[in-house]
């Protein structure tokens, strides 16, 4: 027979509700150590600190202010606003509420949303579907080989590396209709380039243009063409990372798992993936 895993989507499905806020502090693999998962997300908010002013530094050293209207830079910091996030969520609701939540005898993975939950959720829709477009159109199209290798590798492929670790090793649900986050992200970009353009701002190459492939003044009709595709890919690009969490859930029933006593999201898609086998 085959898995009904797909249903019918919902207007809620738009919004960040969600039974309970365990899949944003706990891994899906209840073998991995969690006091290893919490020391992973703190580590990682740490050195991506360290980065990220480097980094910084070195391309305001070399664009001045411009260097915050490149898609790559807003990106990298948007990241790493997610990491930061991941790890509070990580340190405050994976290790001190739940012990307290323990001592008190009460579920310690099961917690209300909140803001911060509901937050990171919507980081992690926006990064890593930005993540890993800006990976493919870089070393696709615009890899320069002077760019210095430390900061290109982290800029441009650590990142989607991280958010790849993340949808795997996290029960976070991942939903089609959540490709309105990253597509905000990219509208507010979008907009952030009209702006520039038509300010009279000018790149470190004298021109009104960001990127060579968004050009308002000499190549208005192929700027509209480029804004719509990126619009497209977005959209394609979350459903390729909706079918990786649908594997991820896959993979977790076929590991001979069992479905938690208080479902999550990705604990109903296991249900519904069982049933229909």
């Amino acid at each position: 027979m085959a898995m009904t895993c797909c249903e019918r989507p919902k207007v809620s499905d738009f919004g960040l509700g969600s039974q309970e806020s365990g899949v944003f502090h706990r891994t899906q693999w209840k073998k991995f150590p969690h006091v290893v998962f919490v020391a992973y997300r703190v580590i990682l908010a740490l050195y991506l600190l360290g980065i990220l002013i480097a980094y910084l530094i070195q391309q305001i050293n070399f664009f001045g202010g411009q260097a915050f209207v490149y898609l790559t830079n807003l990106g990298f910091i948007v990241f790493f606003i997610y990491v930061v996030l991941a790890g509070i969520v990580a340190v405050v609701d994976g290790a001190i509420l739940k012990l307290f939540r323990t001592r008190n005898s009460e579920d310690a993975n099961t917690c209300k949303m909140r803001i911060r939950h509901k937050m990171q959720w919507m980081f992690f829709n926006i990064t890593i579907n930005t993540n890993i477009l800006v990976t493919i159109i870089y070393w696709g199209a615009l890899y320069n080989p002077n760019f210095p290798f430390f900061y290109d590798f982290h800029v441009h492929t650590f990142t989607t590396i991280v958010s790849l670790i993340d949808l795997f090793l996290m029960p976070i649900p991942v939903r089609f209709l959540h490709f309105i986050y990253p597509i905000g992200f990219d509208l507010a970009y979008m907009a952030l380039t009209v702006i520039f353009w038509a300010a009279g701002g000018r790149t470190i190459s004298s021109t009104g243009a960001i990127y060579p492939f968004i050009d308002y003044s000499n190549a208005p009709g192929v700027a509209a063409g480029v804004i719509v595709g990126i619009f497209v890919a977005v959209i394609i690009m979350h459903g390729l990372i909706w079918a990786l969490y649908k594997l991820r859930v896959w993979i977790w029933l076929r590991c001979g798992n069992e479905i938690e006593a208080v479902p999550t999201e990705a604990d109903q898609d296991l249900g519904k993936m069982e049933e229909g086998l």
